[in-house]
């Protein structure tokens, strides 16, 4: 399996198809796996993979990738230094970014930390966040001491919220999942000036959001708005989760986006 090493952590990676590189960068508490169909309604690679070269990467904490417990190593210089790390192994120069959630995190953090290396971006889920967005933290305290208790703790918890078992596959990745990674990660919430640099940036960005996602529905407008170049697509009827798990609402948008961003 194909790893590279950034500030000691591995991370784990893979590329099909031909064409223009497409980064694909997961949300919190998923994998690469999930744009193969695992949580997913329909198979993102194989949409994309006739046309681009599709990236896949585990983020650190993740998947198959190295999971450290310290809060400090979730830097978004870090998370974003992991995906330069598979572009230069892969001796690809430029991309585009496609990040959903925790993913468009650290896409936008790559307009700053390395934006000589990505000609457009694709923010799904997330935007321009203020300095410790109170909502955002409430959240992962939230979370946080939910995920303390243990695993078997946090899959009773979401199965009561769902009013349903969880399926297989879901068990499977809870059950093994490395929660204190979880937490470090939702422990290290920083500023890194996005109000500042992002007005700064000329590559295209395209914004989606769920019309019900409440606070990154704001984040997502108040980024198309600071951004010269930028489009905003609001995904009516669907929440954070639905806005990700169902390709309906999003994927002509993205791929209208990509056909245009890399047929310049």
């Amino acid at each position: 399996m194909p790893y590279v090493q950034n500030d000691g952590v591995e991370i784990f990676y893979e590329s099909v198809g031909e064409g223009f590189p497409v980064i694909l960068q997961h949300g919190l508490t998923d994998n690469y796996e999930g744009w193969y169909g695992k949580s997913r309604e329909v198979n993102y690679v194989k949409t994309l993979q006739d046309k681009y070269q599709v990236v896949l990467l585990d983020a650190r904490g993740h998947g198959k990738s190295g999971k450290p417990h310290q809060p400090e190593k979730y830097a978004m210089k870090y998370m974003v230094g992991d995906v330069v790390a598979v572009l230069d192994e892969l001796n690809i120069e430029k991309a585009v970014f496609w990040g959903y959630s925790m993913g468009g995190r650290i896409g936008l953090a790559a307009a700053k930390y390395a934006p000589e290396r990505f000609t457009a971006y694709i923010i799904g889920g997330q935007g321009l966040s203020e300095k410790d967005s109170k909502v955002q933290i409430e959240a992962h305290q939230g979370y946080i001491k939910l995920l303390e208790n243990g695993n078997q703790y946090f899959i009773d918890f979401l199965e009561k919220r769902r009013g349903s078992k969880l399926q297989d596959w879901e068990y499977e990745m809870w059950h093994n999942a490395d929660t204190e990674a979880y937490i470090a990660y939702m422990s290290y919430y920083e500023d890194i000036g996005m109000a500042e640099y992002l007005p700064k940036v000329s590559a295209p960005f395209l914004f989606y959001v769920g019309s019900l996602d409440k606070n990154p529905y704001g984040a997502a407008i108040r980024g198309s708005e600071v951004i010269p170049n930028a489009e905003f697509v609001s995904l009516s009827g669907v929440n954070h989760s639905g806005a990700s798990i169902g390709t309906k609402p999003a994927l002509p948008y993205v791929i209208k986006f990509l056909e245009q961003v890399t047929n310049r």
